[in-house]
């Protein structure tokens, strides 16, 4: 059968691909295993050093009282319950003194019955556990301390020490409970610790059963390593019943024994084991899938979607002009085509939302000039009057430079009410797209004169502060003046009931800003009407005196010049309008042309 050149590299790659993460996880389980096993090791032997350590100690405490006992004066029983007393783990206590016939003969004996009667034992079991188990006197003679295993089937569980004095005169013997040492070789978790003596017989083990059987373990090799080597410390693995093991031994300074510390090495190397067949496996899946999963998509999808992707860009920034090309009759053709359609029909709705838009903010520009005609209609009557006035004085004069003086009082009042007129029509006039380098102060000033009068006959005074420097800002004057209008006007409707009628109008610079807050005295706002204040149709107003549209539209027109339109108010203290608007950057001189 024939196959691609494109399939023919596919298995190429693929097969390289897996063997080389088969590679990988091979030599990294060797390093892991290595890593493993020699911390295995070390832990093993500090575990052995460690508990052998803990045995030292518990028989050099031991054995200073059993010489401190014997050599003592005349040995009795209330020295006896002493001793009992300091160490509540002690059952029975014997001294025997070297004979002048060279042998040992028993001069003291104490049991403690009632802590024998606790352990539901009687003093016969310990004579017994004592012929079955006698106490080699000589060897603890000649050792100084000797560590015995005097357990006997089926449930008595008991240890033995005996301690010579220094001149090897006296041997003290003391049977005792076996948590002396159990309580040590226990809860090691995976690790096996145990205690033989100098023949390899158990001492002390995890199972009570080896600790009453006595058992040998002196053919284990870690055992034999124990007994037989020169060192006092070592470690090795070797074959058991159960499986391979790793161990390590630790010899006890006194009592001829040792500590020997086993781990499995199926449970040391199990989540190894585990982790490594299970990667093995999810990395040929994986990549297997993932390598026909991407060659095939990549050809039949991405292709297209990331023409689809940068045309989406496009249509992102404003550009409706833009269509995807169909080159199939999938599915992904007919996104495209779905895509090219959208396109169309967004670019219809975004001209006719601009053309409502620009509609909608004249319609309320439109809104605000009839709010002004009565002010404005008032302050254009006054030159008029004085127009009509002078007139007839000079039509009556008979002097001529009596009546250059009353045309020239006219055309003053004339020049008046054309500046009046004039702000009002270029206030009036649809607002163009163009936006151009404005001084702050001149767009503020220009609102602030369209208002005043109006607000005069409302009873407000106006009080406008500028800060030195400030910077120019790019914008369109028109737009601005009429979101300052409708923020002045507002705060004058808000203040028709306050006594104190103040309207704070100041523009301010800071870190490449240009901030111009109006501030009323007005009764301020709740904060759920704060939150929903600039929210289209919403409105405090009566019926019939405002459309809910003035503060959204004059925000939507700061953020289209990149700003931001705040308020900050509280009951009972007015209300602060606050536009930041990005500073121009600086102009740039161009250099005067030399004089040829």
């Amino acid at each position: 059968m024939r196959r691609s050149i494109r399939y023919q590299l596919l298995a190429l790659f693929g097969a390289m691909l897996v063997g080389t993460m088969v590679t990988y996880l091979a030599l990294a389980s060797r390093i892991v295993t290595a890593d493993k096993l020699a911390t295995v090791y070390d832990v093993n032997a500090l575990l052995a050093a460690t508990v052998a350590d803990q045995i030292d100690s518990t028989l050099d405490a031991l054995s200073d009282k059993l010489k401190y006992f014997a050599a003592e004066g005349s040995p009795n029983e209330a020295r006896a319950k002493a001793l009992f007393d300091a160490d509540d783990e002690v059952l029975s206590l014997e001294l025997w003194k070297r004979a002048s016939s060279g042998g040992f003969e028993k001069t003291f004996s104490f049991i403690d019955l009632p802590r024998l009667q606790s352990l539901n034992l009687a003093a016969g079991d310990l004579e017994h556990a004592r012929k079955e188990y006698p106490v080699p006197l000589e060897s603890v003679a000649a050792a100084g301390l000797v560590v015995q295993n005097a357990s006997l089937q089926p449930d008595l569980a008991l240890l033995r020490v005996a301690v010579a004095t220094s001149n090897a005169n006296i041997v003290a013997v003391a049977d005792l409970r076996p948590e002396r040492l159990l309580k040590v070789v226990q809860g090691a978790g995976v690790y096996r610790v145990f205690v033989v003596d100098a023949r390899g017989a158990v001492l002390a083990h995890p199972d009570p059963q080896k600790v009453l059987g006595h058992m040998d373990l002196s053919a284990l090799p870690v055992v034999k390593d124990a007994l037989d080597a020169k060192v006092a410390r070592g470690s090795r693995d070797y074959g058991a019943d159960d499986g391979d093991v790793v161990a390590s031994y630790a010899r006890l300074e006194r009592g001829s024994a040792a500590v020997v510390v086993e781990t499995p090495r199926a449970e040391v190397f199990r989540a190894t084991r585990e982790l490594q067949e299970r990667s093995i496996l999810f990395a040929i899946a994986l990549m297997s899938v993932t390598l026909i999963a991407a060659v095939y998509f990549s050809r039949r999808v991405t292709a297209p979607l990331r023409t689809l992707e940068l045309t989406m860009a496009r249509v992102s920034k404003g550009d409706f002009t833009v269509a995807v090309e169909v080159t199939s009759q999938n599915e992904i053709g007919a996104v495209a085509t779905a895509f090219n359609e959208m396109t169309k029909e967004l670019g219809k709705r975004n001209d006719e939302l601009e053309r409502k838009n620009a509609l909608l903010v004249q319609s309320e520009k439109l809104s605000a000039i009839g709010e002004l005609s009565a002010g404005l209609a008032h302050e254009v009557k006054n030159p008029m009057v004085g127009i009509v006035g002078f007139a007839q004085l000079g039509k009556e004069s008979a002097d001529l430079d009596e009546a250059k003086e009353y045309f020239g009082l006219i055309d003053n009042d004339a020049q008046r009410a054309n500046s009046i007129l004039q702000r009002l029509l270029e206030f009036a006039r649809p607002p163009d797209v163009e936006r151009e380098r404005l001084e702050i102060r001149g767009v503020v000033d220009g609102a602030v004169k369209l208002v005043a009068h109006q607000l005069q006959l409302q009873g407000v005074r106006i009080e406008t502060r500028y800060a030195e420097g400030l910077p120019d800002i790019i914008g369109n004057g028109n737009q601005l003046r009429q979101v300052l209008v409708n923020l002045m006007m507002n705060a004058g409707q808000a203040m028709e009931q306050s006594k104190e009628k103040k309207l704070y109008v100041e523009a301010s610079g800071a870190d490449w800003t240009v901030l111009v807050s109006v501030k009323d005295t007005g009764p301020g706002m709740a904060p759920d009407v704060r939150k929903r204040l600039f929210e289209p149709f919403f409105t405090t107003k009566p019926r019939g005196k405002g459309t809910g549209l003035g503060l959204s539209i004059s925000r939507s027109i700061i953020e289209e010049h990149k700003g931001e339109l705040r308020v900050e108010s509280e009951i009972g203290a007015g209300a602060t309008f606050v536009i930041r608007l990005p500073a121009a950057p600086p102009a740039t001189v161009q250099p005067k042309a030399a004089a040829s």
